[in-house]
């Protein structure tokens, strides 16, 4: 392969091999072969996600866009000059499918058959955008019907309200697909300079898996995605400044639901790790998590016997642009009394749950 280093990557433990490259465009490309696999899977992302509402220009200059604009570029790069995306996705015998997260947008694809053709689109759609005034007003009121279906789900309404109560500046308070009025704000001008910014190959990174000739793979992505000039300026997320205390303690909203929904969260600020440190931070608060709160717990089984939950307890950990917060949620019929038992719960059993028994067993 001339020209093209690979970076062979092995997990001993998962018995998994990726090989890793950069392309002179910047394009970083991974590939994780699975020999004697029917099906194939590529994924296509940007570090370009709905927290990253403030960045700089290409002459420095501090831009502000709008609330949602990272979803709203997800949903109008479907629109090619050849039809919709998933509808040629479809005709080649494919799975697609998009979304976006706080930190990234990413595109995907699964295909049993005509896997190259799949790939080639994946690249071409994803680098080649079409924005159109009428295409731009009919995706705004496809979002402006998915905002409003977010809206009557209570379990999303909880978990947004959490974010809302702990967060009183970072934009993770604000939802993914941003409101009413700030999707309104979006034209093709600002869609198209959010896309130069974080569309750059630098930024990107695509990741395939499957039974395939790696070089094979390679020398296509090569030949077929754009060489790419240099990004102009250096690009810069730009955070405002979290406070360590929460927004608001709680609130309560009033939904029909067969069992109140509670969520309880614990934030952090000035989180500075990246790379393998994050992950490794991420990794043991969630098994931590699981430590306290998971189905064989102390915690969940008293909470459980004494009817104060139902099912059982839920919980999760994410870290982004400096902040963190973990999170415990569940169904309870005694609003009441449950946060206050759990709150108890948590202290008493802390330690106990999180001993190296615990953990060498769950791990």
């Amino acid at each position: 392969m001339t020209g093209l280093e690979l970076e062979k990557l092995s997990n001993l433990t998962l018995k998994e091999e990726v090989y890793r490259a950069t392309l002179p465009s910047g394009l970083e490309v991974s590939f994780c072969p699975k020999p004697g696999f029917q099906k194939r899977y590529a994924c296509y992302s940007t570090r370009f996600g709905s927290i990253d509402n403030e960045f700089t220009g290409s002459g420095g200059e501090s831009l502000r866009v709008p609330d949602g604009i990272a979803h709203f570029l997800e949903h109008t790069l479907f629109e090619t000059p050849r039809g919709n995306a998933s509808d040629l996705f479809a005709l080649n015998g494919a799975s697609n499918n998009a979304s976006t997260s706080f930190t990234q947008t990413t595109y995907l694809f699964a295909a049993s058959d005509r896997f190259w053709d799949n790939l080639g689109l994946l690249i071409d759609f994803v680098e080649n955008p079409c924005f159109q005034d009428d295409k731009v007003e009919k995706e705004r009121g496809i979002i402006e019907q998915e905002i409003k279906g977010y809206d009557d789900n209570p379990g999303w309404v909880n978990y947004r309200g959490l974010l809302g109560n702990l967060f009183s500046e970072h934009p993770v308070r604000i939802d993914i697909a941003g409101t009413v009025e700030t999707i309104a704000e979006i034209d093709t001008a600002t869609l198209q300079s959010c896309y130069d910014r974080f569309y750059h190959p630098s930024n990107m990174h695509l990741f395939v898996v499957g039974d395939l000739d790696r070089q094979e793979l390679f020398e296509f992505v090569a030949e077929r995605s754009r060489a790419g000039e240099a990004l102009e300026g250096e690009l810069e997320r730009k955070y405002p400044v979290e406070p360590a205390e929460v927004c608001k303690a709680e609130s309560e909203v009033e939904m029909d639901v067969a069992a109140a929904k509670f969520i309880l969260g614990f934030k952090e600020t000035g989180i500075p790790l990246a790379g393998e440190e994050l992950v490794r931070r991420e990794l043991l608060s969630d098994l931590g998590l699981d430590l306290l709160f998971g189905s064989s717990s102390d915690l969940f089984r008293e909470l459980y016997e004494k009817q104060l939950v139902h099912d059982g307890l839920w919980s999760g950990y994410d870290t982004l642009g400096g902040v963190a917060y973990a999170m415990v949620g569940g169904d309870t019929s005694s609003p009441d009394e449950f946060p206050g038992r759990l709150l108890d719960g948590i202290e008493s059993r802390l330690d106990e749950a999180l001993s190296r028994d615990n953990f060498e067993r769950k791990k």
